[in-house]
């Protein structure tokens, strides 16, 4: 049942009149059983700026004009960009077979989302993929020291603060949309055109936009395993200008990129971008394979009952929170010892599963509850103390996300001089830091060289020699009048 995707409440509605614009069917590009450009259509320059208008009721002229929105229109959903063959005159929006959901002839045109500038921040899963792919803990300690030392109220930003989601240079990372378009982008890598803020995250008067050039890291939440973090290559690619503040992957290759992210897709997902010199990775994981589960289909006509008792049976078949929780616990316990704790074999069996019951809503898979509750007997008895239960139920947690998480109700509880003693550290130890190069005057001739290559019991990681690599937004829902 795709239905319950347009249940969201809307602030306006209204409807297209016929012949206003035009609604075009083109095709995916696909290959080897994957599609390069699942959920992403396109939208011409003239209906773009006028969607924009109406979202701030025509009160801003000059504006810059987003270069994709996430819509809803007779039963697709996915991801529009703006076509670099199109002009202001043209009012069209061009959509794809893989953003067909349903049969539907309700022509309301529903904006869930647009592109813009919004910085990103780590969190807990992040850390524990950086950690796996050789990022020092030092490294999160000296971002979360940072952070403090701008005093961010403990009161506003407890959550945050216990959840380590910390800030990261705002020019230096993006929270953006991703997307592909026909190009001259070759496999591994993507372009990046990112408008520049200023030190408080807010546009500037003038704007400006920079493109990336070099390593990049790119992931998405949720990422439970570390081949759910890719490093791409971003390069200047004048063709692609029209696109801000979006990343923008290949069609090329066996598999697509975005799909090497713990399966995404273009419909509307947004990616963890970061270019920046103090997050760098010493090796890539092999990422999982996501083929979605087979749909679950029903062959008679459908009726507001059988809705009802679908979105009620979803909420209590995902086990999401708990398969969450139990993920949590084998990653930081790490009892095979592993090099990469999110690769342990158990670890990997419920990133596997995660991502199922993330999507049973979709597909209407069932979680194996028996297979859940049998893990939870032998390993769900304690929980880390990052997760917040109960203490009597919670042992102290000796990893990363462990210690930011004490240091972070340190900081809550005023305990001032336990922080320095524990930054204060931070400065003794650093000799792991400073092994690394600095210098990126030859990132272009380090990507050329050969990986070298090593194997495990269970995975296959390509180490980069010395080189340096440089949440979710809140979607608005509006439906747009374009009458």
């Amino acid at each position: 049942i795709k239905l319950n995707y347009c249940s969201n409440e809307n602030e306006f509605n209204y409807r297209i009149k016929q012949g206003e614009i035009c609604i075009m069917m083109i095709e995916d590009i696909e290959r080897n059983n994957y599609c390069f450009t699942d959920g992403n259509g396109l939208v011409s320059k003239g209906l773009a700026k006028l969607i924009y208008e109406k979202l701030n009721n025509n009160q801003q002229k000059n504006v810059i004009v987003p270069s994709a929105y996430q819509i809803r229109i007779a039963g697709c959903k996915g991801l529009i960009i703006i076509d670099p063959q199109s002009t202001f005159d043209q009012f069209y929006i061009k959509i794809r077979p893989s953003m067909k959901k349903f049969e539907c002839n309700d022509w309301s045109l529903d904006i869930c989302g647009y592109s813009r500038a919004t910085p990103s921040r780590l969190n807990n899963q992040f850390i524990w993929l950086l950690s796996d792919l050789g990022v020092s803990d030092n490294t999160f300690l000296r971002l979360q020291q940072r952070w403090f030392s701008k005093k961010p109220s403990r009161s506003n930003y407890s959550d945050d603060l216990l959840k380590n989601k910390i800030p990261l240079p705002v020019n230096e990372c993006r929270y953006i949309y991703g997307c592909a378009l026909e190009s001259q982008l070759e496999e591994g890598q993507c372009f990046i055109r990112y408008q520049i803020l200023n030190e408080n995250g807010k546009s500037c008067s003038n704007p400006k936009f920079e493109c990336v050039r070099g390593r990049v890291i790119v992931t998405k939440n949720p990422c439970p395993y570390a081949g759910d973090m890719l490093e791409l290559w971003a390069v200047d690619l004048p063709e692609l200008y029209h696109l801000n503040d979006v990343i923008v992957f290949s069609i090329r290759g066996e598999r697509p990129d975005f799909n090497k992210i713990a399966g995404s897709d273009l419909d509307g997902d947004g990616y963890f971008v970061y270019w920046g010199q103090e997050l760098r990775l010493k090796c890539q994981v092999n990422p999982l394979d996501y083929t979605p589960d087979a749909k679950q289909y029903q062959p008679t006509s459908i009726s507001p009952e059988d809705v009802i008792n679908y979105c009620l049976s979803t909420l209590t078949m995902t086990s999401s929170g708990e398969i969450y929780n139990l993920h949590a616990i084998i990653v930081d316990k790490n009892y095979e010892n592993d090099k990469q704790r999110t690769c342990q074999p158990l670890a990997i069996e419920l990133a596997r599963m995660f991502s199922s019951s993330v999507d049973s809503g979709k597909t209407g898979y069932v979680i194996d509850k028996k297979r859940i509750q049998k893990i939870r007997e032998k390993y769900g008895q304690k929980y880390p103390d990052f997760l917040g239960k109960d203490e009597k139920k919670s042992y102290q947690s000796v990893s990363i996300v462990g210690k930011l998480y004490r240091n972070a109700l340190h900081y809550i509880n005023g305990k001032t001089d336990k922080l320095e003693e524990i930054f204060a550290q931070l400065n003794i130890n650093d000799n792991e830091e400073k092994l690394l190069p600095h210098d990126t005057s030859s990132a272009k001739n380090i990507i050329d060289q050969p990986d070298i290559s090593c194997t495990s019991a269970d995975k296959s990681i390509q180490l980069h020699p010395g080189s340096p690599l440089s949440e979710t937004q809140n979607l608005i829902s509006i439906n747009v009048s374009l009458l």
